[in-house]
């Protein structure tokens, strides 16, 4: 793989430091969710100067054993995290001016490698070189000249999604890379690493800002104009935006004035499907475009039972309502538990007095079987997922919507959409793998990874979640054209091949290995797959078609049953 000078430098700023013992660094201080006997230290410098960096700080989790921990580096630059249990660890460095580094990754944009500690293990000298960060700077304005102050600013990248297709999203380690402009209007964008990105301006956090102060409840003319998001060089359409070039350390200097663009307001009445009037519902709004976010506005409904979102960028977009916890108007004397989701596309002009009605939805019932005798949290919830931006599944909010019995039944209630199902934790902090899903089906019709549409009423029952403790696992080495042992490396899995409608989430892999040259993979559905070993990818990059078609004639064919232990090392592709 070919890499631009900026890269090579990082690249070579990312070797792992061995200097000299040193006096141990103060111990971690966090609360630990998971104790054991294990250690990790390690030291932070500046890659430029060899210099230690005080402050840093170093970022360690694991998923299975639910730890998730903070330490700050000394003035020495030296970290140290104690009372470990054994496991597999994630470690990420990041400090202010220099760009953020996982455990193991050698180049921009790459994944890091997994660290793994055995029991009472003492790990010496995970050190980190940090690169300065690339910088974006400049000034926003108006289409007069002045300056535009309080807006994001926000760094983006080209991102591979499951479906194939390329999405622009925020880039950052922890958070996105984003600042609000100044008084002057003026904004740098820090810490970014050596690449190619896309620069926009947010106003109202990526809707619009009204030009005019507009007090709430006044109607608002559609051809009012208000600042949009805008891409540099001053674009509205991120397909028109300019790419922006940074190395290491580089500073590139941007500015430009921001668009406007006509302000849609949406305004109009819920009633349930009784005709009467909903007050006691939250009301959003929804991109359904690749780019913009899930939720980007939202109304409280007023005692009338109207609503009004303003500033709505042009676009497509759901307007979705769900329960809140209050009620309807005490004469109606029910609680409101119906759902809505209405599509609708702003054009610049106002949408006034939409009507919309809301609809018991359907009820889903079924079971979750538990296959095995892991001691492990098991799941309490089943919740419902949409399977892309393009489709929406809503159902109620409460807090036993979905919740698993002792004797594994659940039923979601007031849910319409297009949905999969998957299962988790009511409280949101709770991360287990000791559980991974099997199957989902209905009536016995394996949808597991099948989407199904939710019909707007009625009852759907029949459904049944399989979880197992013995997922599959693969693992293994790879070595070289001349058989020797490489430690560097990306393990990609790829269906052979999936049945129509079917989501290849659950299908796709890419792994890199741990310290000690082997990589491992688990919870891989039953199946035909595609094995390729490649010396590095950009992350999601597993997600491109044009990387399937380049890797697919020489990978390296295998079967996975259920519950499976294999084995399967391979040769680094050239």
């Amino acid at each position: 793989m070919k890499h631009s000078v900026a890269a090579l430098l990082f690249i070579a700023s990312l070797s792992v430091c061995a200097g000299a013992q040193a006096p141990i660094p103060p111990r971690d201080r966090s609360a630990p969710s998971a104790s054991g006997t294990g250690r990790i230290r390690g030291r932070v410098v500046a890659a430029d100067t060899g210099a230690p960096l005080r402050r840093a700080q170093v970022y360690l989790g694991s998923y299975e054993l639910r730890v998730n921990r903070t330490v700050s580096t000394d003035a020495e630059g030296r970290f140290e995290v104690t009372d470990l249990p054994a496991g597999s660890y994630s470690l990420t460095v990041t400090h202010n001016g220099y760009a953020s580094l996982r455990f193991g990754q050698q180049r921009p944009f790459e994944a890091g490698r997994m660290l793994e500690l055995a029991n009472g293990q003492s790990i010496d000298r995970i050190d980190f070189a940090l690169p300065r960060g690339g910088v974006i700077a400049g000034r926003v304005t108006d289409q007069l000249g002045e300056p535009v102050t309080a807006v994001p600013m926000q760094a983006m990248r080209y991102q591979y999604f499951a479906s194939g297709e390329r999405h622009l999203v925020p880039v950052g380690e922890r958070g996105m890379f984003s600042m609000v402009t100044n008084d002057l209007g003026e904004f740098r964008v820090s810490g970014l690493m050596p690449g190619t990105y896309v620069l926009s301006a947010n106003p109202d956090g990526g809707g619009m800002r009204g030009i005019l102060s507009v007090s709430p409840g006044t109607q608002v003319r559609g051809d009012s104009l208000g600042y949009a998001t805008t891409y540099y060089p001053g674009t509205v359409s991120p397909e028109q935006a300019e790419p922006i070039s940074v190395g290491v350390g580089d500073v590139a200097n941007v500015s430009f004035a921001i668009s406007t663009a006509r302000l849609t307001r949406v305004s109009g009445t819920v009633r349930d499907s009784q005709g009467r009037l909903v007050t006691g519902a939250s009301v959003s709004l929804r991109s359904r475009t690749p780019t913009g976010g899930w939720s980007i506005g939202g109304s409280q409904m007023r005692s009338d039972g109207q609503f009004s979102i303003a500033n709505v960028p042009t676009g497509d977009y759901s307007i979705d309502v769900v329960p809140r916890s209050t009620r309807i108007q005490p004469a109606v004397g029910a609680e409101f538990d119906e759902v809505a989701s209405v599509p609708f596309t702003a054009t610049g002009q106002d949408i006034a007095d939409l009507v919309i009605t809301t609809t018991p939805g359907a009820t889903v019932i079924g079971r979750v079987i538990f296959e095995g005798a892991s001691k492990a949290a098991r799941p309490d919830r089943v919740a419902a997922n949409s399977p892309d931006h393009r489709t929406n599944v809503v159902y109620r909010s409460d807090d036993d919507n979905g919740a698993i019995d002792a004797a594994g039944r659940f039923q979601l209630r007031g849910i319409i959409g297009r949905a999969i199902f998957v299962t988790g934790f009511k409280d949101y902090n709770v991360r287990d793998a000791g559980w991974s899903m099997k199957a989902v089906t209905l009536n016995g019709a394996d949808i597991t990874d099948t989407p199904i549409d939710i019909p707007s009423a009625g009852e759907i029952s029949g459904i049944e979640i399989t979880l197992t403790d013995t997922p599959t696992r693969l693992s293994g080495t790879v070595t070289n054209a001349r058989r020797e042992a490489v430690n560097d490396y990306v393990v990609v899995i790829l269906p052979e091949r999936l049945k129509e409608g079917v989501l290849p989430g659950r299908f796709t892999r890419a792994a890199r290995p741990n310290q000690e040259g082997r990589y491992e993979i688990r919870g891989l559905p039953a199946g035909d797959y595609l094995a390729v070993a490649v010396a590095s990818l950009e992350f999601d990059n597993e997600w491109d078609p044009a990387f399937r078609r380049q890797v697919e004639p020489g990978a390296r064919r295998f079967r996975l049953t259920h519950g499976q232990t294999a084995t399967l090392d391979l040769e680094l592709m050239p």
